[in-house]
């Protein structure tokens, strides 16, 4: 059986291939062909970022599963994969271990990043100078999470102990949740710029719809208090690129980290990536070892379920939001 890998950044380490076997072939994904030249005989496609679109999937005659390694899908015609009787299938959260505890953790590593300016540190150990750059304690100051999903549920639990002050904002108003998480204040989505405002660091943590795409633009930006930072381990496109690049350079934020980008893998040559301030992840915010074997088992299940005729787990419908 052929699996394909369909998006850069898949078991870079081969888990995959290696629990399954070698009565299984699983094909690693080039950047440099359209994905519908790569998937003629491919019978599982693994996805991730790259959409699966109905040009794609009357590529693959043999086609039985769409598979993502994880919870969040790329843009997928899942009309015409159901049409052409193709299953698709994502891990939920709650089966993979603690990914949000991952995401979480490396937020908070992006978090003390900027307020320890490490690109400024680097640059003084480069020059053989002592005692620059003048840090940030983030004791007392304010986080502010756009989102209250797992991920940012999981952020509060480790930065409320820290001695952060939390805010929070989500689609439904949860004054029980405020309460167990130990936050200053919890609000709808219609409070965000009150939280722009107050937070001295602002971390996003909504799924990618078509609602979410550019919710943080240069009106936001210019919301936020002045010489705040940014942190993004959610999804590119809900931030603004040029208005990013814009509010850096006028220094109306101080920092970026970002474990997401526009086009991945990211160009050494990108404009904002020449701003020293920004501090750029290659999308490893979820992805531990711990994780990557789990995710490896879990699709190798579903792998075999679909080789013997079986139904696999954890299929998707129609009328899910597919690209969230």
């Amino acid at each position: 059986m052929k699996i394909k890998k369909a998006s850069p950044g898949l078991d870079q380490r081969n888990r995959l291939g290696r629990t399954l076997g070698d009565a299984f072939v699983v094909e690693d994904y080039d950047p440099t062909r359209p994905l519908a030249a790569q998937v003629g005989d491919a019978e599982v496609l693994l996805v991730r970022d790259v959409p699966i679109t109905r040009e794609v999937i009357d590529a693959a005659p043999r086609l039985k599963l769409i598979q993502r390694p994880g919870d969040h899908l790329p843009p997928i015609d899942l009309a015409h994969a159901a049409a052409k009787g193709v299953l698709v299938s994502r891990f939920p959260a709650k089966i993979q271990g603690s990914p949000a505890r991952a995401v979480a953790e490396h937020a908070f590593h992006l978090l003390l990043m900027l307020a320890k300016r490490q690109w400024l540190a680097r640059a003084s150990v480069k020059a053989q100078r002592t005692g620059l750059p003048k840090t940030v304690s983030v004791h007392g100051k304010t986080l502010g999470l756009v989102g209250l999903g797992n991920t940012g549920e999981a952020l509060a639990r480790l930065a409320v102990p820290f001695g952060l002050r939390v805010i929070a904002v989500k689609r439904s108003a949860d004054d029980a949740l405020a309460k167990e998480l130990g936050l200053a204040w919890l609000a709808t989505m219609d409070q965000l710029p009150a939280l722009l405002a107050e937070a001295d660091f602002i971390s996003l943590h909504l799924p990618q719809t078509r609602d979410t795409v550019d919710f943080i633009g240069a009106a936001e930006l210019a919301q936020m208090k002045r010489g705040a930072f940014l942190i993004n381990i959610s999804r590119a496109p809900m931030l603004n690129k040029a208005a990013l690049h814009a509010a850096l350079e006028s220094g109306q934020l101080d920092g970026a980290a970002l474990d997401v980008w526009w086009e991945e893998p990211a160009h050494a040559d990108d404009p904002l990536l020449m701003l020293p301030q920004v501090i750029l992840t290659p999308h490893i915010a979820g992805d531990t070892a711990e994780a990557e074997q789990r995710l490896a088992d879990l699709t190798a299940d579903n792998v075999r379920l679909i080789a013997r005729g079986d139904a696999p787990r954890y299929v998707v419908g129609v009328d899910i939001d597919a690209g969230s």
